[in-house]
Parts: C-alpha cells; structure tokens; sequence
C-alpha cells in the first residue's frame, strides 16, 4: 500500500508540471496609467492658468483688491488678464504670496473669527476718562 502522504505530493508535482506559465506581454512603449495621464492633462488645462483664475473666478471686488495692493489704478484696471505686461503680473503673483502669508498669520493665531476682530478693541468714541465717576455708599 502506497503511502497517503507520498500520493498528495506526487498529485501535486504532477498538476504544478501540467500548468503552463502565463505567457509574457511585450511592452511597447511606455505605458502611462489612466490617473496620470488625467493629471498631466488637467495640467496642460487652461482653468489651471493665473490668466483664467483673474478673468473668470475673479469677482471684480476681487480683482480690485488685488490691483490696489498693486499700485494700478481704478482707470488702469483691465477685465483681461492678458492686457497687462510680464512686470504688473509679476506684481500680481507677489501680492497674493503676501495676502496668502497675511491670511496664515492670523489663522496661525486663531484670530480670524469675526468676533475676535470686535471683541476687546479700543473704541475711539468712548471717553476713556473716567476720572469723573465716584464711588457713592448708600
């Protein structure tokens, strides 16, 4: 009587010899996943251009606040991006690096609730001299 044990093996030895490999794919080229190839289009993307974030996100308050920071004046203001010249867009890209560095300051101290812009501030128009007030014991 042969061996249970031996019998498996030999089972197995035999169904792992009649099993072929899968055959290997030529590569042709460079495959570029599906995600990346996305990414790199949506990079090539016009909405991912300062010119249309200013033309088209842009609200014109927006617009203002930025050409003010600037120096360009309320007549000087152009709806186009592209009508400015390399050196006022220069100015532009500089600005919002300082209006993003203005934001993080007062996130990073907590203070951007508009409460805390209220709260506890001087009031101009109080009389601060209360030098006037006595105590009175009834």
């Amino acid at each position: 009587m042969a061996n249970p044990a031996l019998q498996i093996v030999k089972n197995r030895l035999a169904n792992l010899e009649a099993a072929k490999p899968a055959p290997l794919k030529a590569v042709e080229g460079r495959h570029i996943p599906k995600g990346l190839a996305e990414i790199k289009a949506m990079m090539g993307d016009k909405r991912h251009t300062a010119a249309h974030v200013y033309n088209s996100v842009l609200t014109k308050q927006e617009r203002a606040i930025i050409c003010h920071i600037v120096n360009v004046k309320p007549m000087q203001q152009k709806d186009n991006f592209a009508e400015y010249d390399a050196e006022t867009r220069l100015k532009f890209h500089k600005a919002i690096l300082q209006l993003q560095e203005l934001v993080k300051a007062f996130t990073d101290a907590n203070a951007m609730a508009p409460a805390k812009f209220v709260k506890n501030a001087p009031r101009e128009d109080a009389n601060t001299d209360y030098s006037h007030l006595t105590v009175s014991s009834h």
